[in-house]
């Protein structure tokens, strides 16, 4: 179950190749048969942080279920709420799988890239922050180069255009990949007219 991948957001193939690797994943992870939830982790209120609700943003607006998507920019999943807001989807009986989403900070060479894990992931590590392991699956972009202790400064001044165009590309992957993982319905026969 070895489907860890790097895409860079600006290689025309890196929508297919993620929904791709997202897609076997889901899948051999049950995404078939129990719901799938995208957390999507960060704040508005920081444009490298902005990268998670963006992703929920595009999925709400593309037709996703609002219930199976945390974290919008409407109504942010982060660091003061992500416990609260989790723990009503651990208490359900069929616990459903968990993508989580969230902004990244790198290496100079790996601003733009998007990497898929699976397992879940550690929100506001870099930054300090200890917080629970969110999700099954992990969906990390890098939005700028790690600075240290700088680096709650590197997110708030990071261009939104790279944000978002890296929002985009996961959040077109994530809704390639569902939309494989539903199976197709079959067609239905038209009635008989009884003469």
């Amino acid at each position: 179950m070895e489907h860890d991948i790097d895409v860079h957001g600006d290689d025309p193939q890196a929508i297919g190749a993620l929904s791709r690797a997202l897609g076997r994943v889901m899948s051999e992870r049950g995404g078939n048969d129990r719901p799938v939830v995208f957390a999507c982790i960060g704040t508005d209120r920081s444009t490298g942080d902005a990268l998670g609700p963006l992703v929920g943003q595009w999925l709400v607006r593309s037709g996703y279920d609002r219930q199976r998507v945390l974290g919008t920019l409407e109504d942010p999943l982060h660091a003061l709420n992500l416990r609260q807001r989790l723990a009503a989807f651990h208490a359900v009986p069929q616990r459903p799988l968990i993508v989580a989403v969230d902004a990244a900070l790198g290496a100079p060479d790996a601003v733009g890239l998007i990497s898929l894990r699976n397992g879940g992931l550690r929100p506001g590590h870099g930054v300090g922050k200890m917080l629970p392991r969110v999700g099954d699956i992990a969906i990390t972009a890098t939005v700028n180069i790690a600075a240290g202790s700088h680096d709650a400064h590197v997110l708030q001044s990071t261009r939104l255009f790279i944000v978002q165009a890296l929002a985009r590309t996961i959040g077109v992957a994530c809704w390639d990949a569902v939309v494989a993982l539903t199976p197709p319905r079959p067609p239905t026969r038209p009635a008989l007219a009884l003469a």
